[in-house]
């Protein structure tokens, strides 16, 4: 999948920033890494990234877009979305005609004033303040899709988070995923046999 572009301004609130940064032709070839995340390759091109302090949170680089392209292809009809991020997944699949509703739950509000005034004029869209491992939707909700992505980073510790999330949402969608969670899982076999 190429780029998805994000609409979402420049800006600060408390310890939240989103900001425009650019990977040059030069970069590539330095083999620019992006000041990202370890080990991930950044191709030339203009992006966003939200931060919390100098921690880069969500960017809308090729590896961010990889890791979130099995949900964005399977959402449909109602869709719950743990993690607003910079709003790049909520930019994609707001574009499939399919899509009724989508409620977001973000624990950082600081993160729903940089990102939800660009979705607020769209009436599917509903932003939910609260701590995914919190929050519990009306009863008798259900969804089509849920989606987790509340992690800053790639840790097999991630996965008892899931196991919770996971459970919680069984019995309401017929379909649910998180962020990295086949990959934590080999991982977490690696570890295993390697006596980590």
């Amino acid at each position: 999948m190429s780029q998805i572009p994000v609409d979402v301004p420049d800006g600060v609130s408390g310890h939240h920033k989103i900001e425009t940064f650019i990977v040059s032709k030069e970069d590539v070839k330095n083999n620019f890494r992006g000041m990202l995340r370890p080990m991930e390759y950044v191709p030339e091109g203009t992006y966003k990234r939200l931060l919390f302090g100098r921690e880069v949170i969500m960017s809308n680089t090729s590896m961010e877009i990889n890791s979130n392209y099995t949900f964005m292809r399977k959402a449909t009809g109602k869709v719950l979305i743990n993690g607003l991020g910079i709003g790049m997944v909520l930019t994609e699949i707001l574009k499939k005609p399919d899509i009724a509703e989508v409620w977001v739950v973000e624990k950082f509000e600081d993160v729903i004033k940089l990102v939800g005034p660009t979705f607020e004029k769209d009436p599917r869209v509903k932003i939910i303040h609260a701590d995914a491992m919190e929050y519990k939707p009306p009863k008798g909700m259900k969804f089509d899709c849920v989606w987790h992505d509340i992690w800053t980073n790639m840790c097999t510790d991630n996965l008892e988070d899931m196991k919770i999330l996971h459970r919680r949402y069984a019995n309401r969608t017929k379909w649910q995923g998180s962020w990295q969670k086949e990959y934590l899982q080999s991982m977490k076999r690696r570890e295993a046999r390697s006596g980590w």
